[in-house]
Order: C-alpha cells, then sequence, then structure tokens
C-alpha cells in the first residue's frame, strides 16, 4: 500500500478543517516563485511582538496590584484545593482564567491603556507566566512518577510518548523511498531532517505553550522551505510524509504530550493560519506513527525489507541490554541514597534559567505583598531587585549567544559550499530564526 493519499488521507488536516494559507499550500504554493518567498520572508517579519521582560516591568507598575493579586490567588488555588486535576481540568482551570484576567487588563492601567500590539504581549506574558509556575503539574512527563495515580488524560499522553518512540525506533531503518518522498530531496534531505527534528526535541527545553510552538513552527517551516525550494508538483503531498520521515529519524521523547501541552494551554485566538495547520499537520504525523504497520509502507523489494527490520530489532534487543546493565549499575551506586517522594518531582524546574525566572517572580509577588504592608519597599530592596533583574539579563543573554552560536556552526555544516560569512550574515539579519534563515540559504 502506498503510504501518500489513500493511507494519510484520514491523517490529512486539509482534509479537516484548511485554513486559507494551508488550501493554498494544497493547492499548489508548493510552486514557491520568488515572489512567494518574499511574502513568505514579509509574513515572518510581521510576527507579533512580543517582549516577556516588558510585560514583567508592566506587572510592577503599582496599578497593576490587582492582577497580582489575581494571579497570585489562582497559582495558590490551583496548587493547593486539590493535589493533582485532571488533563482536561487544568485546560479549563487555565483557560478560564485567562478569559478572566484578560477581560481585567480592560480596567487597570498600564494595561487599559495600551495599544493593541501591547495588549496582544500582556496576553503573552501572562500565559508564559502561569505556565512557568504550574508546568510541573501540567506537563504529563514531569508527573510520570505518579503512575497509577494519574487521571485518564495524563495517562494517554505518557502511553502515547511510549508507543511514538517505540514506533520510531522499530522503523527508525526506512528510507525516503518507502515513504514515498521525492527522490529529488534526497541531497541534502538528513541534514534538513535532522535540523527539523532538532527544533522539535527542543520544546522539552522550555515551558510557555508559545516557546514550545515556536519550536514546531521552526521544525515545519525547514521541511517547507525544502519543498520550496525543489518546487515539487503536488509538494504538499511530501509534506507530512516529511514530517513522519523527521519524527521517525530523529529520536525525540515527549512529543506527544508536548503536542497535547500546546492543545490545552495555548490560547485558542492564538493559534490560527499558519500556526494552526503546522500544529495540526504534526498531530497527523504523530497519530500515524502510533498506528504504523508494514502495510503502509511502499516496499519494492519485500525480502530487503524483512532482513533489514530484523536487523534493528538485533540492535535493539541489544541496546536494552546495555541500557538495563547501565541501570542496574546506577541503581547499586545509589542504593543507600535517599529516593525523593513523588511529589518533589512535581514542581522541579527544567533548568537553572528556569529556575532563576521562578525565582525573580516569587519575589516579584513578595515584594507587592511587602509593599502593601509597609508602604514602599526600603532602598535594600529596590537595590536587590535590581540585581536579581542584572542576574536574569546576564543569564538570558549568555543562553541566546549560546543558541545562537549552536545554530550558526549547524548552519555552516548543513551548507559547506557556502561562504560562512554569508550564512552568519543571513542568520544576522533573520535574528537567527530557523525557518526563515534556511530558506534564505537555500534559495542562494
Amino acid at each position: 500500500m502506498s503510504l501518500s493519499k489513500e493511507v494519510l488521507n484520514e491523517f490529512d488536516p486539509l482534509a479537516k478543517t484548511a485554513p486559507a494559507a494551508a488550501e493554498q499550500a494544497a493547492s499548489g504554493g508548493m510552486n514557491t516563485n520568488n515572489a512567494e518567498v518574499e511574502k513568505l520572508s514579509e509574513e515572518e517579519e510581521e510576527e507579533p511582538f512580543y517582549d516577556f521582560q516588558l510585560f514583567t516591568k508592566e506587572l510592577r507598575d503599582p496599578n497593576a496590584e490587582p492582577i497580582v493579586r489575581y494571579i497570585k490567588s489562582f497559582l495558590h488555588n490551583f496548587q493547593t484545593v486539590r493535589v493533582l486535576w485532571t488533563a482536561d481540568e487544568q485546560a479549563k482551570l487555565v483557560k478560564d482564567f485567562k478569559i478572566f484576567i484578560y477581560d481585567k487588563y480592560n480596567h487597570h492601567k498600564p494595561f487599559s491603556e495600551l495599544e493593541e500590539s501591547r495588549l496582544r504581549n500582556a496576553q503573552e506574558g501572562l500565559e508564559k507566566l502561569i505556565m512557568g509556575k504550574l508546568y510541573g503539574r501540567c506537563f504529563s512527563p514531569c508527573l510520570e512518577t505518579l503512575g497509577n495515580d494519574l487521571d485518564d488524560g495524563h495517562k494517554q499522553d505518557l502511553a502515547d510518548d511510549c508507543n511514538l518512540r517505540s514506533k520510531s525506533r522499530e522503523y527508525r531503518f526506512i528510507s525516503p523511498e518507502e515513504l514515498d518522498i521525492p527522490n529529488v530531496l534526497s541531497e541534502k534531505l538528513n541534514k534538513l531532517v535532522g535540523l527539523s527534528g532538532r527544533e522539535l526535541n527542543k520544546m522539552n527545553h522550555f515551558k510557555a505553550p508559545r516557546d514550545k510552538m515556536i519550536c514546531v513552527l521552526n521544525s515545519c517551516k525547514v521541511i517547507m522551505a525544502m519543498l520550496t525550494k525543489n518546487k515539487l508538483e503536488n509538494g504538499a503531498d511530501s509534506f507530512i510524509p516529511l514530517l513522519i520521515y523527521t519524527i521517525l529519524k530523529g529520536n525525540l521523547s515527549s512529543l506527544a504530550s508536548n503536542i497535547r501541552y500546546i492543545e490545552r494551554f495555548r490560547f485558542e485566538s492564538f493559534l490560527r493560519g499558519e500556526a494552526l495547520y503546522y500544529l495540526n499537520s504534526l498531530q497527523a504525523a504523530v497519530s500515524f506513527i502510533i498506528r504504523l504497520e508494514q502495510a503502509a509502507f511502499t516496499i519494492n523489494n519485500n525480502e530487503h525489507f524483512k532482513q533489514r527490520y530484523e536487523s534493528n530489532q538485533l540492535e535493539l534487543a541489544k541496546e536494552a541490554r546495555e541500557a538495563n546493565s547501565a541501570v542496574q549499575t546506577k541503581h547499586d551506586s545509589l542504593r543507600q541514597s535517599k529516593t525523593p517522594h513523588p511529589s518533589e518531582y512535581l514542581l522541579q524546574p527544567l533548568d537553572g534559567a528556569a529556575n532563576t525566572i521562578a525565582g525573580k517572580f516569587n519575589h516579584l509577588f513578595s515584594s507587592k505583598q511587602s509593599d502593601n504592608q509597609s508602604g514602599a519597599s526600603s532602598p535594600s530592596t529596590a537595590a536587590l531587585y535590581d540585581d536579581d533583574n542584572q542576574d536574569i539579563d546576564r543569564l538570558a543573554q549568555e543562553l541566546q549567544d549560546r543558541e545562537q552560536r549552536t545554530t550558526l556552526e549547524m548552519l555552516k555544516s548543513m551548507f559547506p559550499e557556502m561562504d560562512p560569512e554569508i550564512v552568519e550574515d543571513v542568520c544576522i539579519a533573520k535574528r537567527y530564526r530557523i525557518g526563515i534563515t534556511v530558506d534564505i540559504l537555500l534559495s542562494l
């Protein structure tokens, strides 16, 4: 059975709901000329204004005190009224609070005086803030240690993560031809698919739904740029197979949980057009792989396919034995150490940066409370807060510089025939945004 059309029909997001941009892609938008490339660049430049630090400054405005109180109350109740809400309850609680607080923006300065772009920024900032604080209770992999105490929604996320990883490993040997990916894409396919997969894996570094969604956009734009460059007839038919190939080759973790997290906690009005199409496409690819069977591939030589399948199974068995041995060794060395209680895992941050930012907001909220009691913050408190801001800014800059260096080196390796200075110039001009940078380098 061929992978395209017949098998993919039920998974194709275009067959269910088609935003205007997706409809254009499906009707021949992949046959892109220079004018369309310029249009893509213009759309990229028109992305919504976003500045999280600006939002934190607005929260420190004395007029924003009621907003801060609402946020503190919501976070406190979310974490104390129940030990753990179901996935559906969490999604509803967060959505309802956003609707409530966005309405309150209209009644309290400085938010009531903001122009449209900065008001949208304040809405994005609120989503990032509350989900950063609640991440350990809402992202299913963070709750894995609770086992049978989990609700069906979180359990299903973890089960799909497991099934997706199992299927990806089972069929990781698949060739592009067996997924009906055109031969014309073979020249740089593995490098581009590798870059696309790394972008998807970056979702695990972020807590905000918006940041995770940006990773999805970057990953999909790498694939779309590949199709655009090669000007394939019916190129849209190759988009989901390329996503499938990316996942099978990417050694990705927690992909299903990340998608569900975006679905639950990204505000609905922020998911539209291009973002919605790419998210639906990724959902389609994940659903397809979870149910993947050998009959879905285009196999020209059954005997050769069987040999490769069996060889991969032997490799998987060997890797499993080595992993079990390593786990046993580690377990033996830690037998005398204290095992954390499951509740200790709930609020563990992913990294030092997230922990520092969480501390900043704890300080923000506690400072507000102190200000109310004393009338004003002392000079020492203000100085401490300035130091905190400098630490955050310095850490953020270090993380950004490291990420940019990694992106630049990766793109240089992908385009070895191109002058490294040109690659760097394009990266700088496009602010290291993977999708549009790859698109421009391909056009060059």
